[in-house]
């Protein structure tokens, strides 16, 4: 009697495993939208500025910004190619906008910090920003890419007077 106990339970963890394992496959499989929680906004001071009608807020900046956002606009008002090509046109150069103008906040926080500090920690602040910003020129650790020219005569002589 004591070993049908034993197998029962081996084939219920079994079984158990089977069904977490089906279901985390099954959900790794379907894309989830990363949801963030920010508090909610005030509602009174949207109500009495809109009088009463809540509108739909807008999307943030980084949804205008995306190739996401380009094709859901386009799904629904069906641009034309010219239209869309201008509109691509828009965002890339409202990209190039936005990353100068955070490179530009970035900075002047940075100048903003280093004068908190003495002339020590100065020094190791610049060092510090140094190896940021190879990270971030570098992120995935990998060595630099390096082109080898392509035109270089071959390694092993040859007979060939012409090369």
């Amino acid at each position: 009697m004591n070993y049908w106990k034993v197998i029962l339970a081996t084939v219920v963890i079994f079984g158990a495993g089977v069904l977490t394992g089906g279901l985390l496959v099954n959900y790794v499989d379907h894309p989830h939208p990363k949801k963030f929680h920010r508090p909610p906004p005030a509602t009174t001071n949207l109500v009495a500025q809109t009088g009463g009608v809540s509108q739909p807020k807008p999307p943030h900046i980084p949804e205008i910004l995306s190739r996401q956002f380009v094709e859901q606009l386009n799904d629904e008002l069906q641009f034309t190619p010219e239209q869309r090509k201008a509109i691509e046109n828009i965002i890339v150069e409202s990209q190039g906008q936005m990353r100068k103008a955070v490179q530009a906040v970035r900075q002047g926080t940075r100048e903003k910090i280093r004068d908190q500090l003495n002339p020590a920690q100065q020094k190791q602040f610049d060092e510090l920003m140094k190896r940021s910003q190879k990270r971030q020129q570098n992120p995935t650790n990998a060595p630099p890419v390096v082109s080898v020219p392509t035109n270089l005569p071959p390694l092993v002589p040859t007979n060939d007077p012409g090369v």
